[in-house]
């Protein structure tokens, strides 16, 4: 059984007009990263070769373990951009470890081999960014 991407957005915390019209950036102290983490930027970070790369990117996550028909079927990654273009701090949105389901374990393992991005950057400095993908998963018998 077969699977195609629906849905795929991607973002980060704040809308991109919105960003367009700061004129500081915005974030917090992340205790587990020991660094600042932006949540509003200057400059977005890029995946390379662009955004559909990215999408094509994750659109390789596994089905394998999964039971296709009670396989949720929209998965909210999180992780951090730092500032040497590493994925950091892969989680799934509102839930804790215990509660993944195995679409959420292959999404972390998935991101956690992504290639560098372009860091994120504010005031011309590059600088570690959080974000959010939403991925909708539809399945073509």
């Amino acid at each position: 059984m077969g699977f195609i991407l629906c849905l795929l957005s991607f973002s980060s915390l704040k809308d991109n007009e919105s960003l367009a019209q700061q004129t500081s950036c915005k974030g917090y102290y992340d205790k587990e990263l020991h660094q600042f983490v932006y949540t509003e930027v200057e400059k977005m970070p890029e995946y390379p070769g662009g955004i559909s790369k990215f999408y094509k990117f994750i659109s390789n996550v596994s089905l394998n373990g999964t039971d296709n028909e009670r396989l949720q079927s929209t998965v909210f990654p999180t992780f951090v951009i730092d500032a040497s273009g590493h994925v950091k701090s892969v989680g799934i949105y509102q839930k804790v470890p215990k509660d993944y389901t195995q679409l959420d374990r292959n999404m972390i393992k998935l991101l956690k081999g992504c290639p560098n991005w372009e860091p994120a950057q504010c005031e011309d400095r590059k600088v570690a960014m959080s974000y959010r993908t939403r991925l909708t998963i539809c399945f073509n018998n």
